[in-house]
């Protein structure tokens, strides 16, 4: 939550326009960074691109209960949704439901501090964010209507895929048309490119 970012040797700001390293959410951390610039022309190495400050587990903890207003030992929407402002964003209900699905591993609604500190200690390699996410759906979604139809998918598949089989299409279909509308949602969506 509190990683400071820096990019191309600038601080960077975040998403809509407040700076990281603003928020009352201080710590002293180790860097995890691209191997360092060269003025050589023949280097092979990369120039760095983005630095992120990593905190310990303590540091997670104490993070953890800075951000726990009401001290119940767990994060709620409220207190997630305060955090994100901080930094100025303002989140939507679909973001926070992504963020609760990413985190809150019990299903409880609320995030609590082994779940805060194991994700933040260990994010996945690559991870798709939400905006990648709306912008597939949107691929699919080819009539704007903020749903897929089968034939949407058909028609995606086919032209992106070996898949042709209309019966697995089909299929696929069905079971991810979760509540039988005949249309996939945008979290039916989600779901589906989580298996």
């Amino acid at each position: 939550m509190n990683a400071a970012t820096r990019v191309g040797g600038e601080e960077s700001e975040g998403r809509r326009g407040s700076r990281l390293d603003d928020s009352p959410f201080t710590a002293s951390s180790e860097m995890i960074a691209s191997p360092p610039r060269t003025t050589s022309p023949r280097a092979t190495s990369p120039t760095p691109i983005c630095q992120r400050y990593v905190l310990s587990d303590d540091e997670l903890s104490e993070t953890f209960d800075l951000l726990d207003v009401d001290k119940d030992g767990r994060l709620s929407r409220v207190e997630i949704s305060a955090l994100l402002r901080t930094v100025n964003v303002e989140p939507t209900r679909i973001e926070l439901d992504f963020i609760f699905h990413e985190m809150d591993v019990n299903d409880s609604g609320l995030i609590n501090k082994e779940e805060f500190v194991r994700y933040m200690r260990s994010p996945p390699v690559h991870r798709t964010t939400l905006k990648e996410l709306e912008s597939q759906f949107r691929d699919f979604d080819t009539d704007g209507d903020g749903a897929i139809t089968e034939e949407e998918m058909a028609s995606i598949l086919m032209k992106t895929t070996d898949l042709t089989d209309r019966s697995v299409i089909h299929d696929m279909f069905k079971s991810t048309d979760a509540d039988g509308d005949g249309r996939i949602s945008f979290f039916e969506f989600v779901r589906m490119m989580q298996e």
